[in-house]
């Protein structure tokens, strides 16, 4: 009988990514965490309702993926990955989910940091060979990925995933352009199913005119992929509120995977997964309706700061902008004060905390920074018509995961 303890160990001397196992009766082991434990109390139940394999991206845009056995009695978890450098962002916003105190931010952050970059192509593909290491079973991306494998290669490879390259030598116009636009335009607005829709439904239509980039079937199909993930991010994904840095390190990401790769086929492969990377990356940023990025980001940043003693003055801080001028807008655009939705997100925290973990009141109270635990109590009654222990009752192990930028939500 496998030792999967040794296995688990094993996989991550060998690629350096967290993985844990669970049974029917929960969690089993875990190497390569920063602490024992269940690693993945938020993360499973959203993987168990996508099947096997699977992969999720969190608010943060780490990657999480799901493997199971070949009989289903036990599965395996691992993540996160990233495929940009971890910043203060996803490491405060980890920290966050899983209720780690400030004080051990050093730490945190040296344990993301030391998990290798892979890009989405990358790990799906990781998933995949732990797939066939469990079960014996060889799954391409598209078949175990749900991306429609009938002309999918000629889809991205040969009709629309091209820049609107002006070919200077004849001065004509390549047939793409018109395409490309609505594609950017799928990409920047964050809509995963209705790109890929698009892009399926456009197999059907008379193939695209492209332009010579190359005199092999290989750089060709290099030289529009590196042109297309440029216009993708430059073009799409920043404009869709994705932020500059991020795309561009993705962008570089994605050109020097691409180079590395010997075939055309794993090319366009490359170049649908980027599509998908892109889009979902832009769905997590997507400003909500009626808020200003001014004041998108000073509710980024009390949602990445709510395990810490931050004030109203921070937050003016943080924005630069003068106090009078911030609470009018403030108000203005969420219809409420900073102060409100300083205590709001806390409390929405507080609801994750007590649904998904054993954490006691006194725990989640100081984590949330109230001044004691009946101030925490009374504000979670007042602000929800409940006590603390009345909605862990009620709601535990719920798969609804609430997010503290939700500040509509009762």
């Amino acid at each position: 009988m496998t030792d999967y303890s040794v296995f688990c160990e094993m996989f991550y001397a060998a690629h350096y990514l967290p993985l844990a196992m669970y049974d029917a009766s929960g969690f089993v082991c875990a190497s390569g965490y920063y602490e024992t434990g269940d690693p993945y109390p938020f993360v499973l139940p959203k993987l168990l309702d996508l099947g096997s394999p699977s992969v999720y991206v969190s608010s943060d845009t780490g990657y999480y993926g799901l493997v199971k056995c070949t009989d289903g009695s036990c599965c395996f978890v691992l993540g996160p990955a990233y495929s940009t450098p971890v910043t203060d962002e996803f490491i405060l916003s980890f920290m966050n989910k899983n209720a780690i105190a400030p004080n051990r931010y050093g730490e945190i952050a040296s344990y993301l940091s030391g998990i290798p970059q892979y890009t989405y192509n990358q790990f799906l593909n990781l998933l995949l060979y732990l797939h066939y290491v469990l079960t014996g079973q060889r799954l391409s991306v598209a078949e175990a990925f749900t991306i429609t494998n009938t002309g999918y290669q000629q889809l991205i490879g040969r009709q629309h995933t091209e820049n609107a390259y002006q070919a200077r030598e004849d001065q004509r116009q390549h047939g793409t352009y018109y395409f490309e636009r609505q594609m950017l335009s799928l990409v920047q607005s964050g809509d995963v199913e209705k790109l890929n829709r698009f892009l399926m439904a456009s197999l059907q239509a008379e193939p695209l005119k492209e332009g010579k980039l190359a005199d092999t079937p290989l750089r060709q199909a290099k030289n529009l992929l590196i042109g297309t993930v440029a216009m993708v991010g430059k073009e799409a994904a920043i404009p869709g509120g994705m932020d500059v840095e991020q795309a561009y390190q993705l962008i570089d990401v994605y050109t020097q995977e691409c180079e590395m790769l010997q075939s055309v086929e794993a090319v366009k492969n490359l170049q649908y997964n980027m599509l998908i990377d892109f889009t979902k990356r832009v769905a997590q940023q997507k400003l909500p309706a009626g808020i200003s990025r001014e004041i998108y980001s000073c509710m980024q940043f009390i949602s990445m700061h709510i395990n810490e003693p931050i004030s109203v003055t921070d937050v003016v801080a943080h924005s630069g902008k003068s106090r009078a001028y911030l609470f009018q807008k403030f108000r203005r655009e969420s219809g409420t004060n900073i102060g409100a939705f300083i205590t709001r997100c806390r409390l929405r925290e507080a609801k994750s905390l007590l649904r998904y973990t054993d954490k006691s009141l006194g725990e989640i109270s100081s984590y949330l920074c109230f001044s004691s635990q009946s101030h925490f109590q009374n504000s979670f009654k007042k602000h929800f018509g409940v006590t603390p222990m009345e909605y862990r009752r009620n709601h535990v192990y719920s798969n609804e995961r609430v997010d503290c930028l939700d500040y509509d939500a009762p």
